[in-house]
């Protein structure tokens, strides 16, 4: 194969590639349990506030829609695929665009429960045998379980091919005083991280103002860190519905030097599992990864474990409830500056998380009480008042010749 033979060839392999990959605007096909081919959608108003159902949704575009969805309560319930739960879930999505590309199933990530009065419930695990299905109530005249939010992640490669699809709905009970209902959707692209992506550095070797804290978890080889480049310690970030239980909360990385405030709301309902929504609310102030350690520079290696101080935990003493809610989570982090004057590096000293748990009986549900939970972040410089250094001063070291007096002596 001469030259011009061997450029055209990898021009034709390269065309080959960009024809199998998915690029930036491509519509996504799917495939229905029938193995019908379709394209992804994602409803939307068109013109008026009514849904649209066909709206194509675009790969790495992310998307954010609010519609309006008129039906018969009695008639529709049960018989509109649009209210349905299975209408979101029950496709798999094509991971390329050649015909040999994989079939990726849409997972289930998070089902939250909305009554009529608005009280939700996140479902659990324990709970997922539930049928998620609309269910008409003749006697009350309500239908439960209308999709009311569905909420679509989209992972992909380095080489753009899809490897993972989750989504997290709200379900809610519908009557007939609330008809039209308002549906809302969204779909976000998020990038895989490589298996041997490398570790960025905050510093070097200080941490540098604004940069993620660096932090892991340790073992018997060493601190394991994540490869995300936003880092493995984050905070709740605040959301337009306020509310702790509604789909998948946000979250934020801790930021070097940057104190951080934020928060949420919930209803505790009457003969709740206390135990359960204490786990469920630490885990939303907290996250679900927690690390355990935080580097002391911004490049600490894994392997020094001297480098590393542990989060310790301070709880709060409170007196004896039926029902203990963590109503605060606190992240104190010490630092001061190490080195010169002239080049001080900033270097953490002690991690302390600090959890307030309720010290009085909780509103119940029946009175309408929502219970307000923070989650904040503060970094607190203690650093030694810096002092100028001088040199000792010169000393006298004067000494006479033995015979200087003679002959006088």
């Amino acid at each position: 194969m001469d030259e011009k033979q061997a450029t055209v060839k990898l021009k034709e392999d390269g065309k080959s590639i960009r024809a199998t990959r998915t690029q930036y605007g491509d519509i996504m096909r799917t495939e229905d349990q029938a193995g019908q081919t379709d394209f992804f959608r994602l409803p939307a108003s068109a013109g008026t506030a009514n849904c649209l159902d066909s709206n194509p949704a675009a790969f790495l575009k992310d998307e954010t829609s609010r519609c309006v969805r008129s039906f018969s309560l009695a008639q529709d319930c049960t018989t509109l695929p649009a209210l349905s739960f299975q209408t979101y879930t029950s496709f798999r999505i094509f991971s390329g665009k050649d015909t040999e590309a994989n079939l990726v199933a849409v997972g289930v990530e998070a089902v939250t429960l909305q009554a009529v009065d608005g009280t939700q419930t996140l479902l659990v695990e324990a709970a997922a045998d539930v049928p998620l299905e609309p269910e008409f109530l003749q006697s009350a005249k309500v239908c439960n379980q209308v999709v009311l939010q569905v909420k679509y992640t989209v992972w992909y490669g380095e080489a753009g091919q899809i490897v993972r699809v989750s989504a997290a709905f709200v379900l809610g009970a519908v009557s007939n005083s609330m008809l039209p209902i308002q549906q809302n959707f969204q779909i976000s692209f998020v990038q895989e991280a490589k298996s041997d992506a490398v570790l960025r550095s905050s510093g070097n070797p200080g941490y540098v103002q604004g940069l993620p804290l660096v932090a892991g978890w340790r073992t018997a080889e060493g601190i394991i860190r994540s490869t995300d480049p936003q880092g493995s310690l984050t905070v709740l970030q605040s959301s337009v519905e306020q509310d702790c239980l509604f789909g998948v909360p946000q979250r934020s990385p801790v930021l070097f030097g940057t104190d951080t405030l934020s928060g949420c709301t919930f209803r505790l309902e009457d003969g709740a599992n206390c135990s359960l929504v204490s786990e469920v609310i630490l885990g939303t102030l907290k996250g679900q990864s927690f690390p355990d350690y935080v580097a002391t520079f911004g490049n600490s290696l894994p392997q020094n474990l001297m480098d590393w101080v542990p989060i310790e935990n301070q709880t709060t003493v409170t007196s004896l409830q039926d029902c203990s809610i963590p109503l605060s989570y606190h992240l104190e982090v010490r630092w001061t500056k190490y080195g010169t004057l002239v080049n001080p590096q900033s270097q953490i000293v002690s991690v302390m998380e600090v959890i307030t748990f309720n010290t009085s009986t909780l509103p119940s549900s029946s009175t309408g009480g929502l219970i307000p939970v923070s989650s904040s972040v503060s970094f607190i410089d203690v650093s030694a008042s810096a002092s100028p250094g001088y040199r000792a001063a010169p000393t006298i070291n004067a000494k006479l010749p033995y015979d200087f007096f003679f002959p006088f002596v």
